[in-house]
């Protein structure tokens, strides 16, 4: 993730993501998707050769734009508004249904009846349709009645909040035309004939223009896997897979040299053959990948499938708001996301990609989609974006943006999807350049609602079983710049409080993450084909995806028993760390610290480093509480 100074609440949200952190080639720079100049549109040599789509770059700052002239721009400019609501009972009932010990545990509830039961009321609605119908606005109820799209022109927004809407224009690589309103650099209020419906006010709104993207692959990120596959090493060496590829596997030199695993091998390291036994390969699932300004190409993935011996699922993509078609980039970012889950369900048929712009706010369009794939909402979605902390902050605490979200992630829960985040790429040191001395972390992942996934280095013995895992810091292959380097990340949240999960590893204190930790290192990392080339990338980006098709599985397989699928699983899962069948390998090996933080290291037992330790997957289906009833 790239180091940027915090900005205000306003700019933040009308900034790019960065990709969470997927490095290619020793160059440890923010990454970034190709495709828009956001972090998570355009990866960089850091992204693709040393850390993954999924460390958490925080957000480029889109510059104010010009004041719009009401006269000669009527597009219709789309703002989110959030509605009144009772987050208390959301809360509660979203705890309730993912905890084993209630009697409502994993018995959810379609978004509609959820919306209805703990989102706006309908009087609060009808405040709201009356107040946009006098105001000349047209209105559109999200189906979790947590927000509303309102629509109106820059002559009617102007009047509205009493203040100039402005525009930054797209432009050759920077696919984006931005409309902003805001009141001294912040989100404006709620107008006074909205107070008594409405709350937060995300007065964002980004049209993806796919004339002014690069289309198609990036030579220069093709040129920064070559790199990697070329670079030695240094101060260290990279170490090389000690693993047997899997009969069938193609013979690319970055599988036959060791710098590169194949899907196969980390199944196996990861206790996943043992859900192949059990004939679950991907039928009946539902995945949803969020993507920011990533597209893909269709021969790479494809060409990926046939190196490794799996058949390509079919790409559903999902637009949301501000974008009308298919993003025409090619996104390393994506193309790992893709490959990375398609591997693990090869027999799906559809794998959903969610297309969002490229900023905070396309968060939230994502976030809501995901929750509503062709009426029915995803089993399973997973992240590698995100941002620092501080980026959705408002004076010292939470923001509106954060808000809002985090009231999305509370009815995910309640209507039965998990969501999965990777961690970052960055240590602890995500905010580097704006917060120093301190452990910083990045969001969603540090989201008390999400399984945020950090990152390990693995090392495999001839038979693809682990000989080792570690705490991701490749800092010895790579040297200390670009800074802050490439390891998981790890930490306490500024934000938010302890949750109760978690109180069985810490008595006191913040959210903690990661949750988990997978694979992230560098070399011999993720295969991933970009370019006709095949190589290696680092970091939870590739991490987040697998974990994420795994329980893709698990809710696949309970739902063909008749059983509910999954929802939020964290309390699941540090129940199941406490037991005598402890699904989790206890990584106690490694620091994630790239800066003069004070921490994270690895120890026996939950640590911020590696969270409870890399999942084995059958092992963890067979530790699923049955659900109530």
């Amino acid at each position: 993730m790239s180091p940027r100074a915090r900005g205000s609440a306003f700019t933040s949200a009308a900034a790019g993501l960065a990709a969470v952190s997927l490095l290619v080639a020793g160059l440890l720079a923010p990454a970034r998707a190709s495709g828009p100049p956001s972090s998570g549109a355009t990866p960089s040599a850091t992204e693709t050769a040393g850390q993954e789509a999924n460390a958490p770059a925080s957000p480029r700052l889109i510059p104010r734009g010009k004041v719009v002239d009401p006269r000669a721009d009527t597009t219709p400019i789309t703002f989110i508004v959030g509605l009144k609501r009772d987050n208390a009972t959301l809360t509660t009932e979203a705890t309730r249904r993912a905890n084993p010990d209630e009697l409502v545990y994993r018995d959810f509830l379609p978004l509609v009846d959820a919306g209805k039961a703990y989102g706006a009321s309908s009087k609060t609605l009808k405040k709201a349709r009356n107040a946009a119908k006098r105001a000349g606005l047209k209105i559109q109820i999200d189906p979790s009645r947590l927000f509303a799209r309102l629509t109106g022109t820059a002559a009617t927004w102007n009047d509205v909040l009493e203040t100039k809407v402005e525009k930054s224009s797209a432009s050759q690589g920077d696919p984006y035309t931005v409309y902003t309103a805001s009141v001294k650099g912040q989100f404006p209020p709620p107008p006074a004939d909205f107070r008594s419906s409405t709350t937060e006010w995300l007065t964002v709104y980004a049209i993806y223009e796919p004339q002014f993207d690069n289309a198609g692959v990036d030579q220069s990120v093709v040129k920064e896997l070559q790199d990697l596959l070329a670079s030695p090493g240094s101060p260290q060496a990279w170490p090389r897979s000690g693993g047997t590829l899997p009969s069938g596997t193609c013979d690319a030199p970055a599988l036959t040299s060791g710098k590169v695993y194949a899907p196969g091998q980390l199944s196996t390291a990861y206790g996943a053959d043992g859900l192949a036994k059990r004939r679950m390969t991907g039928k009946d699932t539902r995945l949803a990948i969020v993507s920011l300004g990533g597209g893909y190409n269709g021969a790479d993935l494809e060409a990926a499938a046939d190196c490794f011996g799996f058949t390509m699922p079919p790409v559903n993509v999902v637009t949301t708001s501000g974008v009308s078609a298919p993003f025409v980039n090619a996104s390393i970012e994506t193309h790992l996301d893709l490959m990375t889950s398609a591997a693990v369900l090869p027999n799906a048929e559809s794998i959903h990609l969610v297309e969002a712009v490229d900023t905070l706010v396309g968060f939230v369009n994502a976030l809501a989609t995901t929750l509503d794939l062709d009426g029915a909402p995803a089993d399973v979605v997973s992240i590698s974006y995100g941002a620092c902390e501080y980026d959705y902050a408002s004076g010292s605490g939470a923001g509106p943006l954060m808000s809002l979200m985090e009231d999305l992630l509370r009815m995910a829960a309640v209507v039965g999807t998990s969501v999965v985040v990777a961690a970052g790429d960055n240590g602890t040191s995500t905010c580097a350049g704006s917060v120093a001395d301190q452990p910083t972390v990045s969001y969603p992942a540090s989201s008390p609602w999400v399984t945020a996934v950090g990152g390990t280095r693995l090392a495999l013995n001839s038979d693809n079983t682990r000989k080792s895992e570690v705490v991701w810091n490749d800092l010895p292959f790579v040297g200390t710049e670009p800074s802050p380097g490439p390891a998981g990340a790890g930490g306490p949240s500024a934000f938010f409080a302890r949750p109760s999960y978690q109180g069985g590893v810490t008595p006191v204190g913040p959210r903690m993450l990661p949750d988990i930790a997978l694979l992230a290192d560098i070399r011999p990392g993720w295969p991933i084909v970009y370019g006709d080339l095949l190589g290696t990338v680092g970091g939870t980006s590739g991490a987040s995806p697998f974990f994420a098709a795994h329980l893709a599985l698990i809710a696949a397989k309970e739902r063909s028993r008749g059983y509910p699928v999954l929802g939020f699983v964290n309390t699941w899962l540090y129940e199941a760390a406490g037991t005598s069948t402890n699904p989790f390998y206890d990584v106690v090996s490694g620091s994630n610290a790239v800066e003069m933080t004070g921490c994270c290291s690895a120890y026996a037992g939950y640590d911020m480093a590696s969270g409870l330790g890399a999942p084995s997957m059958d092992l963890l289906y067979r530790s699923l509480p049955s659900p109530a009833g």
